[in-house]
Formats: C-alpha cells, sequence, structure tokens
C-alpha cells in the first residue's frame, strides 16, 4: 500500500504525463486539415537533441537540493526532506516538458506534419518524465542521497517506503 507522501507525489507526477495527451488533443482538434504526416528529419532531429540536453541537464542539476542541517530532529528532518523533494521533482517535470511546449509551437507554425510534430515531441516529454520525475525507488533515493550528503538523516525512503523496493 502506498504511503499518502508516495501517492501524492504519483498523482503531481501524472498530473503533468496527462497534460501532454490533453495537449495533444487540443493540437489535433485545433489544426485545420490536420493530417499524419511525419514533420521533416531535422525537426524531429531537433526533438530527440533537445531531449538528450534536457535529460543531461536534469541528470546533472534536476536531483540537487540542499541537504539536511545535521541535528534536525527526525520529524523535522522527514518534513523537510519531503518539501525538498517535492521542489526537485516539479523542477524535473518542468525541464521535461520543455521538448513538449516547444512542440505545441512548432505545430502552429509548421505547414505540414503538425499534429506528429506533437506527438514525437509529446512522447520525448513523457518518457523524460517517466524515467527523471516519477517517484520510483531510484529517483528518490537519488534525492535521499543529496538530501543525506551532510550527514543527516532525511529518511526521504522511509517516508516514500521505496527503502526495501526496487520500483514503485
Amino acid at each position: 500500500m502506498p504511503t499518502p507522501a508516495l501517492r501524492s507525489a504519483q498523482m503531481l507526477a501524472l498530473a503533468f504525463m496527462s497534460m501532454i495527451v490533453v495537449l495533444g488533443v487540443v493540437v489535433y482538434l485545433s489544426v485545420a486539415d490536420a493530417d499524419l504526416t511525419l514533420p521533416s528529419t531535422y525537426v524531429i532531429g531537433g526533438q530527440v537533441a533537445a531531449g538528450v540536453v534536457i535529460a543531461l541537464i536534469v541528470s546533472t542539476i534536476g536531483f540537487r537540493v540542499a541537504p539536511i542541517t545535521p541535528g534536525t530532529a527526525p520529524e523535522e528532518a522527514k518534513g523537510e526532506a519531503l518539501q525538498k523533494h517535492q521542489m526537485s521533482m516539479i523542477l524535473r517535470l518542468v525541464l521535461s516538458e520543455l521538448v513538449a511546449l516547444v512542440s505545441l509551437a512548432l505545430a502552429f507554425i509548421l505547414t505540414e506534419g503538425q499534429v506528429m510534430t506533437y506527438v514525437i515531441g509529446g512522447a520525448v516529454s513523457v518518457v523524460l518524465m517517466a524515467l527523471f520525475a516519477y517517484p520510483s525507488a531510484g529517483n528518490i533515493r537519488r534525492v535521499e542521497a543529496s538530501l543525506d550528503s551532510a550527514g543527516a538523516q532525511s529518511r526521504l525512503a522511509e517516508a516514500f517506503a521505496a527503502s526495501s523496493r526496487t520500483s514503485l
């Protein structure tokens, strides 16, 4: 049974991910003469390259949080850890969403392949969100390692009940 903290984090991540799908429906309904032709290879290459760059950025800065101060009371440390995890997760979600947002703009600028431009960009964003932002055991442990880097115990994995699981 997921803890309330885990359920809340999952719902936040899934809300961001579902908005990508909703925007796809909006693009499909908004583009006159919507067709499913692929955009140029330059557009697709740019989207994939942007996804790789964002993955590198998220891997570099997305899991960095200020460590818990040593000597902080355990319950206070857990609350602070949950707050810092949520801020970190929102940063990772927003960065991951950039490819979809740029693809949304391109869908209305390009003259052919508008719908597929957004579909490809949205798919890249959803994959980035699933890998880097969704509260999996690995992502939780990466944030926890950053929180515990000064020697304090954040107990973040315990708050998410992720300490004994390999995936959530």
